[in-house]
């Protein structure tokens, strides 16, 4: 286990102690632990897409955490990745709070690219303006890409 190191504790300490929690993510009980890095990587790729579909911002975080890759795509879904699917969301319910903006910023921050194409050749832009995406996320995306 670690050892959450107290105001004495070395510099060598609390660099190990960052590195766990951020870096090698120990923190986290494995979910998956009778399967392969790379098939967790895929597992939770697909979690992370689900997730974005849905505008589901805890479950995007999670599979985040996880190891979900945001430039994974999934090749049932036109090579689309979770970003795309994101700009693509809308509310499930009326009155409900949709969160796909903040779904996608979160997937901006963890490195989501705005030009990556799916398999038509679509970008994430491109994607929410075509398949009639939410205005707000096509606001969003459009300043995005100006930046």
């Amino acid at each position: 286990g670690w050892t959450k190191p107290i105001n004495g504790s070395s510099r060598q300490d609390k660099e190990n102690w960052i590195k766990s929690k951020y870096q090698w993510k120990g923190f986290l009980n494995d979910k998956l632990p009778d399967i392969n890095v790379a098939e967790k990587k895929i597992h939770y790729s697909k979690v992370l897409f689900e997730a974005a579909r849905n505008a589901d911002v805890l479950g995007v975080a999670e599979a985040l955490a996880y190891g979900g890759a945001v430039d994974w795509k999934n090749p049932e879904e036109n090579g689309k990745t979770a970003l795309h699917v994101c700009a693509l969301s809308h509310p499930m319910n009326s009155g409900e709070i949709w969160q796909g903006i903040e779904c996608a910023e979160l997937m901006l921050q963890n490195g989501a690219k705005l030009g990556t194409m799916d398999d038509s050749t679509q970008g994430v832009l491109d994607s929410a303006v075509i398949g009639n995406g939410e205005r707000k996320m096509v606001e969003f995306l459009s300043a995005r890409l100006q930046q």
